[in-house]
């Protein structure tokens, strides 16, 4: 059975419902005509008689030819969508192994180890493809990876706290567009590509691609503005001392690009005030017009000194920091202008890659950059940055519907209608949550005593005595999924509590930095971090200067046969 076809019969199915709740709606007002509702709602007329009569829809007709049935099969779509939302989409193999422990369960006290009374035949191959078209909202896609604490830490409502401090910070001090800025740093490893399509010879195994062996890291301190503009960046390389080799002869000064250095060309608290105290700060003073600037960067440790902060304060800055592990939903360089900007440079350095060069020299790689971010940071993806997140126009929604909708955690059985309130099997006894376990005892106690007693069943006990198989066919497969996980948890994970320390214990759930409690707070945390480095370098001394005394020792020792080594210790260094 083929995809597109599992998208049209679920399609044709939902206009059967809608087509059988009008007819009954109709059809105790006035006299209804069942061709003229098959017409309006686009379904075949003996179609909609059959279910009208009672007939059930194909899929449910056979379920006693399907290894699941229908309520086992909707509790593992429920498990596949719980997992997805948490990030932890099952594989194929993962979802094959659940299904084969779901049908063997139902032979665990029939079945042991000296004989096999009952067996299933293996799964068909196509079994997943079939599955999945029963099921129109499952699909088979390759998934992105990224670091779980970006999916487990962001919630909707840490999240709506965020944006309704944006809305209160925008609001109190009528900050413009043109003073709303994002700054982050971007890492690029000289030479590295990202990997790409490419044509080769298919009968030349080789789906290799070659790059330079050597590679340095650069990063780029880049900062934009909702209204389309953007700062010129802080480019930080590799080294011991700055060399004008570095910058391409041809470079034009016009643009104010800043250059740093370090030992390993990552940032730092110091470049991260060189950015703010000579780029930012004089590149939109004149901008801003003594009006209020927001700067809205992430939690990384060289934007939350409180030299950085109190710069701000000093400065007319307002200070804001994303929630942490959001800012691929809440970053507007993440969201539209680094993905370009990886791209372009891609291609921009493609050139020098294929001439087989053993190293790129920086001046090559900068020149690159330069053409990949005249590119990149274009006035429609640094909006679209801006507007995807939600920032601006302001709409929280863009990032809240992203973080996946709560799953139901009730069990629907969607059946035919109980009965009205007159009678213990009401409708809300199986579809409330929580459970109404007084009703639930009652309808139980009712269905017995019809059972006892003998004879047919009544219509609304039949109906009950449905939902129940059906629901305690999904609760079965939800007990096997519950054991399953957890036997896996027991088995290779081990709960780790993580403690706040530090300047992160001060801005913990604070999203506005400059005010001067945070100040006082990250002063504080700097002295008493401060302290105690000095305090393990001085024991750190301590220890090389034992071990030395020791070693000294020992080799007076070895030379004196009066000498006895009585003992031996292990000296840490």
């Amino acid at each position: 059975m083929t995809r597109p076809k599992g998208l049209e019969s679920a399609a044709k199915e939902a206009r059967l419902q809608q087509a059988i709740a009008a007819y009954k709606k109709q059809q105790n007002t006035s006299k209804v005509s069942l061709r003229c509702i098959a017409k309006d709602f686009n379904v075949p007329r003996q179609s909609l008689k059959n279910r009208l009569d009672g007939k059930l829809p194909r899929n449910q007709a056979h379920e006693e030819s399907m290894n699941l049935t229908i309520g086992e099969e909707k509790e593992l779509v429920h498990w596949i969508t719980t997992l997805t939302t948490r990030g932890y989409a099952p594989r194929y193999r993962t979802v094959r192994e659940l299904m084969e422990m779901i049908r063997n369960r139902r032979v665990a006290g029939v079945n042991d180890n000296t004989i096999q009374l009952v067996n299933y035949e293996p799964f068909g191959r196509d079994w997943a493809a079939r599955f999945m078209s029963r099921h129109s909202q499952l699909e088979s896609a390759r998934v992105k990876c990224i670091e779980a604490a970006r999916i487990k830490d962001v919630s909707a409502e840490r999240m709506t706290k965020w944006f309704e401090d944006l809305k209160n910070i925008i609001d109190e001090f009528n900050i413009t567009t043109k003073n709303i800025y994002n700054m982050d740093e971007s890492g690029f490893a000289i030479g590295d590509v990202e990997a790409s399509q490419r044509i080769i010879n298919a009968e030349v195994r080789q789906r290799f691609q070659a790059k330079p062996g050597r590679q340095e890291w650069v990063t780029a301190i880049e900062c934009i503005s909702a209204d389309g503009t953007f700062i010129p960046p802080l480019i930080i390389f590799k080294g011991e001392n700055f060399s004008r080799q570095w910058i391409p002869a041809d470079m034009d000064h016009d643009r104010q690009w800043q250059f740093g250095y370090n030992t390993k060309g990552w940032t730092s608290n110091l470049h991260g005030m060189q950015w703010l105290r000579q780029v930012f700060e004089p590149m939109t003073r004149e901008k801003a017009d003594g009006r209020p600037r927001l700067l809205i960067c992430d939690g990384h440790d060289s934007h939350i000194t409180a030299a950085w902060i109190a710069h701000c304060m000093g400065n007319n800055i307002i200070f804001m920091i994303l929630p942490p592990h959001s800012s691929h939903l809440t970053q507007p360089l993440d969201v539209g202008v680094f993905g370009p900007l990886k791209t372009h440079m891609a291609s921009a350095i493609e050139p020098l890659i294929s001439t087989e060069l053993h190293r790129i020299l920086k001046a090559e790689w900068l020149s690159a950059y330069i053409k990949a971010h005249d590119n990149a940071f274009s006035i429609r993806n640094i909006r679209a940055g801006f507007c995807g997140t939600g920032i601006l126009p302001f709409n929280p929604s863009k990032v809240i519907t992203r973080l996946g909708s709560t799953v139901q955690q009730s069990i629907d059985i969607h059946c035919s209608p109980l009965v009205e309130d007159t009678t213990p099997f009401k409708e809300s006894v199986l579809t409330s949550s929580p459970i109404n376990n007084d009703d639930t005892w009652t309808a139980n106690a009712a269905l017995i005593h019809e059972i006892v007693a003998g004879g047919i069943l009544s219509t609304p006990a039949r109906n009950y005595a449905q939902k129940v198989i059906k629901r305690s066919e999904r609760v079965h497969v939800r007990n096997i999924i519950l054991e399953e996980e957890h036997a896996k948890l027991q088995a290779a994970v081990t709960k780790r509590k993580t403690i706040l320390g530090g300047k992160r214990k001060v801005i913990d759930g604070k999203h506005i930095l400059t005010t001067s409690e945070i100040l006082a707070g990250l002063t504080e945390a700097e002295k008493m971090t401060k302290k105690r480095k000095m305090i393990a370098a001085k024991r750190g001394k301590h220890r090389t200067s034992q071990a030395r005394k020791e070693s000294s020792d020992e080799s007076e020792a070895s030379q004196s046969e009066s000498l006895v080594l009585l003992d031996c210790i292990e000296v840490e260094i």
